[in-house]
């Protein structure tokens, strides 16, 4: 198998387990008996640990390899889940995700560095070219386990996200070693990470991937429950969640050409009105056959937004902090950004509103998001590149 196909399989894996888990999360902690705030507790804790934990383990991946790092995360990971079975308390699933979270975070920096290293060494590969292999998993895992949910039980969630970290573990043994990587960063310090922060581009870019954040958290926990205030089965939850995948294939595939037709600043741009315009659909629409349709946005809010996000921090930084550099990018998103969004959004919750009018306010912080990037970032950015 080529190195090309090893991380577009890894990439496959890694998302079928985070679609079985991260969008129902939140409904299976309802289940639960937890409250508004106990859920948005849990659910924060997975960006939490991004936030606290990712940039150093950024280094730590720069600076010991970064197949042994992707070894050691996706082993424990697999573990972590196999425990949610075994509890339902507050505080037993506060532990277990903090663990989770923990080995989690770190897995998918570590493929996009590994790609953005092979797209630099084979031109014909893009990013998004090795990254549509995840939008694939994500669409092929929604499907599955909305129906067995509905068969079984929503702890089923848990054993398909087990089962598939640890084929993530066992298909990275088949990754070279970075030889090349290890030699360089035996002379590099961890007190070099200063050296990262120095581009004001960089820290710009990560304020507004932070904003974008906040507004559409919501999107990615809630959407369970979104579609089940409209009066949604899991299995229909399930098509919708496989559709976003279906949805983010083109986008991913040819990412490379719209950046380059549109450059970094107008690509953004509208990645973010997608996002508002996505917002609103979800706000206005109350059947949840229709509200499917509103899934065509979601390559463009989402994967287009993430391609120009990945790629513009790797010209930003040294390639010998590449990884360190995609940690910052995914502790300001799935970091901060989420916590921010779903500490609001269970604040929104405990007050009786309902998603889609969350959806609605979230609309338009987002769209002040997107004026403000757009005041701000043309100055910072050349849009040619």
């Amino acid at each position: 198998m080529s190195e090309a196909n090893r991380l577009r399989l890894l990439y496959f894996l890694v998302f079928c387990c985070t679609a079985s888990w991260l969008p129902i999360l939140a409904d299976y902690c309802k289940q639960k008996g937890l409250s508004g705030i106990q859920t948005s507790v849990i659910i924060n804790i997975t960006p939490l640990m991004m936030f606290l934990v990712q940039p150093f383990y950024g280094m730590m991946a720069d600076k010991w390899g970064y197949k042994k790092c992707l070894l050691w995360s996706s082993f424990f990971a697999s573990f972590s889940y196999v425990l949610y079975l075994f509890g339902n308390s507050f505080w037993y699933l506060a532990v277990i995700t903090a663990c989770m979270s923990f080995f989690y975070n770190g897995i998918q920096p570590i493929l996009d560095s590994l790609s953005l290293t092979l797209a630099q060494r084979n031109p014909k590969f893009s990013y998004g070219t090795l990254r549509i292999a995840g939008a694939a998993g994500w669409a092929f895992t929604g499907i599955i386990t909305g129906h067995l949910i509905d068969a079984t039980d929503t702890k089923v969630i848990f054993i398909i996200a087990g089962v598939s970290m640890f084929l993530t573990f066992l298909l990275a043994f088949s990754l070279r070693l970075d030889k090349r990587k290890m030699t360089t960063a035996e002379n590099q310090s961890f007190k070099y990470v200063r050296e990262v922060f120095q581009s004001r581009t960089l820290i710009f870019l990560l304020v507004c991937v932070f904003l974008v954040s906040a507004g559409t958290s919501a999107i990615w926990y809630f959407y369970f429950t979104y579609m089940k205030e409209n009066g949604a089965s899991a299995s229909l939850i399930g098509y919708g969640l496989s559709f976003q995948g279906l949805c983010e294939l083109p986008l991913f595939y040819f990412s490379a050409r719209i950046i380059a037709r549109f450059g970094m600043k107008a690509t953004l741009l509208i990645t973010v009105f997608g996002s508002v315009i996505r917002l609103l659909l979800y706000s206005a629409v109350k059947n949840p056959i229709a509200a499917l349709a509103i899934e065509m946005l979601h390559g463009i809010s989402w994967s287009l937004f993430w391609v120009v996000c990945v790629e513009y921090v790797d010209k930003l930084v040294k390639e010998e902090w590449r990884a360190t550099g995609q940690s910052l990018l995914y502790a300001s998103y799935y970091g901060v950004g989420i916590i921010i969004g779903n500490f609001w959004t269970g604040y929104l919750k405990d007050t009786n509103m309902r998603v889609a009018e969350i959806f609605l306010l979230n609309a338009g912080i987002l769209a002040l998001v997107a004026i403000f990037i757009w005041l701000f970032l043309r100055s910072r950015v050349d849009s040619s590149t």
